[in-house]
């Protein structure tokens, strides 16, 4: 949520084109996206480690070997590769969990990210169209087809966009993405009958009830 980061405006002259212009350097802190980096991070000293402890160091690691691993080599103990904790805490401090966006006329911070959130909802479409709505190849033999399934396509993404921000709306995209949200719900089916029987519903299951109540869906069989 762009009210749970902190928000830090640098005025600064740059090169732009010719001359120098004034920009607005906005730097963002978000908590879980700190989480996330610390963990990759984490991840990636474990590997550098792993690496020297195996005698097959990588060359292009080595500057991260000599900032943030200590070799040590007795002749009792053989090789001992430790962490550089101090160094590695200040490089966490310092750049876990923040985004910096450099802009030539937005000033405010929530418009900057917001403009930024837009672009990436725009190749969010592309990437939806390119994988969840099978488009990558058409393998379509005339132009009336083509058209045909761009149209469908089409649809289908002004569908998938809509929901989208409705998820946006009610909280659900913190918790899935609209890919992971149709595939929780895959799983829901409707049985259809012939005659008297009319149809039956499979049970829901709790995760599709809480779908249905925040995208505002009757639940099927409540009262």
């Amino acid at each position: 949520m762009i009210s749970e980061c902190i928000k830090v405006i640098i005025y600064w002259e740059y090169p732009w084109r010719e001359g120098k212009r004034r920009c607005y350097q906005h730097l963002f802190y978000n908590a879980g996206n700190h989480a996330r980096a610390v963990d990759t991070f984490n991840e990636t000293l474990f590997q550098y480690r792993q690496e020297i402890e195996s005698g097959n160091p990588e060359p292009a690691h080595q500057k991260a070997y000599n900032e943030f691993l200590t070799v040590k080599t007795t002749p009792k103990r053989g090789m001992k590769v430790f962490f550089n904790t101090e160094v590695i805490s200040r490089h966490i401090s310092k750049y876990s969990g923040f985004q910096a966006l450099l802009s030539s006329s937005i000033k405010d911070p929530i418009e900057a990210i917001q403009v930024y959130r837009d672009k990436d909802s725009v190749e969010k479409c592309f990437d939806d169209l390119k994988n969840s709505l099978d488009m990558k190849r058409l393998r379509m033999h005339s132009s009336s087809t083509v058209d045909g399934r761009l149209f469908v396509q089409f649809i289908a993404l002004i569908l998938v966009s809509a929901l989208r921000k409705q998820m946006r709306n009610t909280g659900l995209i913190e918790q899935y993405t609209v890919r992971e949200m149709l595939r929780e719900m895959g799983t829901l089916t409707k049985v259809n009958y012939s005659g008297k029987y009319g149809h039956i519903m499979t049970e829901l299951t709790k995760n599709q009830r809480q779908i249905l109540s925040a995208l505002e869906i009757p639940i099927p069989g409540a009262t």
